[in-house]
């Protein structure tokens, strides 16, 4: 599970970014594949996920906007793929391994 002291180690490990929990704003939903952006999800990447996919979404606005949003199987909720933003441009993605 990728919950929101996840959130706060990966913006400081991966990023260099601290983190007020605080502050933090979090948001759940289930999305079609055609609701997502390419510039956000690539193609290929797109479909080794589930469609429709769950998205947890984190946002913090420190010096930047961040958003982070990692998919998860609905019925786990076990973390498949994230995807992080700053000003709304990808400066990351990874896939969690099995």
């Amino acid at each position: 599970m990728f919950d929101i002291k996840r959130f706060k180690s990966f913006m400081e490990e991966k990023l260099d970014v601290a983190v007020v929990l605080d502050e933090v704003g979090q948001e759940a939903v289930l999305l079609d594949h055609d609701e997502l952006d390419e510039s956000l999800i690539l193609e290929a990447d797109l479909k080794l996920l589930p469609n429709p996919v769950l998205f947890q979404l984190y946002s913090y606005q420190a010096e930047h906007e961040w958003i982070v949003g990692v998919a998860m199987e609905e019925a786990t909720y076990n973390p498949l793929f994230l995807v992080c933003l700053k000003d709304g441009e990808r400066v990351y993605n990874q896939f969690f391994k099995e």
